[in-house]
């Protein structure tokens, strides 16, 4: 695919978002992280109008939770929603909500991993030690999907439906000099160095969302290289939308998100769509392990697919691995179990 400018990008907004697509998920179970606000309250409504037997709202907070779904009621009718509170700074919240919900969930055949943070390129740190868009963007959610592989795999067998894992990522992966670095990958500890406050430059923090981004899709390319092809992992760009991601900024910065906003946006419903397609649209094989974009499968750059990125791809996930095994008791047995090659 190679790179994308931001003419490119400018190009491709102007085109307009394709349509929502729809389907009947009477009897499945839906669970959205982030849906409080922006694609993700609005994908929680998209998929409400679809009849789930359950749609698990994931906030930062119960109450969080529970307004969006007061709105959701309120405007779709839907009365089967659910709040569930996640904290994905912090690995212990994550172990927690997925203690939750082996007790409470039977099934889980849609698992949208979309909530994710800016930090308007400041350093902060999470309480479990790590750069906060690292670990909010990428390796809460890779923890948080790792760990609900036992009850995905199980509504695969139990109810022979193919569910899906979809990883909210962006078209910014493709802008030039946004590649996680060679010193980095290079270092013993790839991820403890992009983490570290050393590495972690003015100019470093400018691309981390970016970087956090590409880790989501090199996340599903190992989740479809080592799941069984009954569960689909795809990640997607839903396209630049109104979002509450850049509230942090301020001075030049917010002017010129707002110019950007106020020239081509998309609202948050038409990207919520790109959520919708990568959920349930288009055919299982063709989606699996895929990056979507404009619900279109899109090839990734070409320094993903470039034997530094595969190397990327493959250390940060065999460090991720071992950070999660540390982390949550659950793990090693996980790997052993569901993550076969």
């Amino acid at each position: 695919m190679g790179q994308r400018s931001f003419q490119d990008m400018l190009e491709e907004q102007k085109k307009g978002m394709p349509p929502v697509v729809k389907s009947d998920l009477t009897g499945k179970i839906v669970m959205i992280t982030g849906a409080n606000s922006g694609i993700g309250f609005e994908a929680a409504k998209h998929f409400a109008i679809m009849n789930p037997a359950r749609l698990i709202v994931v906030c930062r907070t119960v109450e969080k939770a529970q307004d969006s779904i007061k709105k959701i009621e309120a405007e779709t009718g839907y009365k089967n929603a659910h709040p569930m509170a996640l904290e994905l700074s912090s690995f212990h919240s994550i172990s927690e909500f997925v203690t939750q919900a082996d007790k409470t969930l039977d099934r889980l055949d849609i698992l949208v991993e979309n909530a994710a943070i800016s930090t308007a390129y400041e350093y902060i740190v999470t309480e479990d030690g790590w750069e906060s868009e690292l670990q909010v963007n990428s390796l809460g959610p890779a923890l948080h999907a790792l760990l609900l592989l036992p009850i995905i795999s199980k509504t695969a067998t139990q109810y022979s439906v193919v569910p899906r894992i979809v990883v909210v990522s962006s078209e910014t992966i493709f802008f030039p000099n946004t590649e996680i670095g060679s010193d980095a990958i290079a270092a013993t500890n790839t991820l403890e160095t992009l983490s570290s406050k050393d590495y972690c430059t003015p100019e470093v923090m400018r691309i981390r969302y970016v970087q956090s981004k590409i880790l989501n899709i090199m996340l599903v390319h190992k989740l479809a290289a080592l799941l069984p092809k009954s569960i689909v992992p795809v990640s997607l760009n839903p396209g630049f939308c109104l979002s509450g991601l850049r509230r942090k900024h301020d001075g030049e910065e917010a002017e010129r998100f707002k110019k950007m906003e106020d020239e081509f946006a998309y609202t948050s419903e038409e990207g919520s769509r790109q959520i919708i397609y990568a959920a349930i649209g288009g055919k299982d094989e063709e989606l699996r392990g895929a990056f979507t974009s404009y619900s279109r499968v899109l090839e990734v750059s070409d320094w993903m697919l470039s034997e530094e990125g595969k190397r990327a791809e493959d250390k940060t996930w065999t460090e991720m691995l071992d950070i999660f095994s540390k982390v949550d008791e659950r793990m090693p047995q996980i790997i052993t179990e569901y993550l076969k090659a």
